[in-house]
């Protein structure tokens, strides 16, 4: 579909039926914006990273990892 195919069927179209379309484009986009927060603030998905991890609980781990590190 062409551009000027888009645009003579939107012309086509009544002002409500328009607003329906924008106002569901809009709730989409918010949408959209609000999963890519949540994924933002979700931990590592490695478990291999416990750095990463024990910062985002506040936590120092930096004695234990230098003592596993040692053992092993």
């Amino acid at each position: 579909m062409t551009e000027e195919d888009l645009l003579s069927q939107l012309t086509s179209l009544p002002l409500e039926q328009l607003d329906a379309i924008q106002q569901s484009l809009l709730l989409r986009l918010e949408k959209k914006e609000a999963e890519r927060e949540r994924l933002k603030k979700l931990p590592p998905r490695t478990s291999n990273d416990l750095e990463a991890l024990a910062e985002l609980q506040g936590l120092d781990l930096s004695s234990l990892l230098r003592d596993v590190k040692r053992y092993s």
